[in-house]
């Protein structure tokens, strides 16, 4: 005789609960959870800042930073969007003004702790890289230049006469998916992050080749482009770059990088290194960026 099934409170077998959040959790662990938990904390945070040791809660900023952790999931570029907005509305009402009379000390440092926990959102670990199942295994998996922040991971290929690397990271000025890859892209230039992984990339191909070229010695610099491309019928957004050494103006290599966005908070980046004495023609890379769309 089969023992009775535990049941919860809403009537429905315990073991049935159980798979269905091993199984939300398998579907969205590494696209979402980490948004959700980001959110989730800030959220508590704040309530948590305007209610201790509060005889007057700050009813309004609670609803208030709430819609705007709510919009980090919708609004492109995130913070960098949602902020100066919430202060311009904020500040532009004589009642809002009143407010921040009222609760100015308490709203500094609700500000701060969600700043602090919205940055320390970006140490989330970051899924594992994957390629296409064409390029074979990838011939690194290290991270000699990958940033403790935001959290990333490189993976890095051979394959028809390319340096392939697959670079995930977290994004932590936005959860949305909308203009996800070119806003990342962009911090990482002015971050100097696609830099290192271009070293990287020079490393991989030393210690491969047998080669000792001096990877700091090279920069890059970024070509104008169209901004995106159509693969496979759906439009990516692009940059890219040529690689240059520090000592002349020839360019050595041409560097394509092609995002692909996920909702949650990480962002995929598809890096092609190609040398300029390929044979290769098409700058847009089609053969690799649809056998890496078609492997997601």
């Amino acid at each position: 005789m089969n023992p009775k099934p535990a049941y919860t409170h809403y009537n429905v077998p315990l073991e049935y609960l159980i798979v269905g959040f091993t199984y939300c959790f398998e579907v969205i662990g590494h696209t979402v959870f980490g948004g959700i938990l980001a959110s989730v904390a800030l959220v508590a945070a704040l309530f948590g800042i305007l209610k201790w040791r509060s005889e007057d809660f700050d009813k309004n900023l609670m609803i208030s930073l709430s819609v705007c952790i709510a919009l980090l999931w919708l609004i492109p570029w995130g913070v960098f969007v949602i902020i100066p907005v919430a202060l311009a509305v904020s500040f532009a009402s004589p009642a809002g003004r009143e407010d921040w009379k009222l609760f100015k000390k308490r709203r500094i440092a609700a500000s701060l702790a969600l700043v602090i926990i919205l940055n320390s959102f970006a140490f989330y670990p970051v899924s594992t890289p994957v390629g296409a199942e064409e390029w074979g295994e990838p011939i690194s998996t290290e991270n000699p230049y990958a940033s403790s922040w935001p959290a990333s991971e490189q993976h890095t290929w051979l394959y028809d006469g390319a340096i392939i690397g697959v670079v995930n990271v977290r994004t932590p000025h936005t959860f949305s998916p909308w203009s996800q890859e070119s806003s990342t892209i962009a911090l990482g230039v002015m971050l100097g992050m696609h830099e290192e992984r271009m070293r990287q990339s020079i490393e991989e191909m030393n210690s491969l080749l047998g080669f000792s070229i001096d990877a700091e010695a090279f920069l890059l610099e970024e070509v104008e482009t169209e901004g995106s491309h159509q693969y496979g019928g759906e439009y990516q957004f692009i940059a890219r770059f040529n690689v240059k050494r520090d000592d002349f103006d020839t360019t050595l290599a041409d560097v394509l990088i092609v995002g692909f966005p996920n909702i949650g908070g990480e962002v995929e980046l598809l890096t092609i290194t190609r040398p300029i004495i390929s044979s290769q023609e098409d700058i847009f890379e089609e053969k690799i960026v649809v056998q890496y769309a078609d492997s997601r």
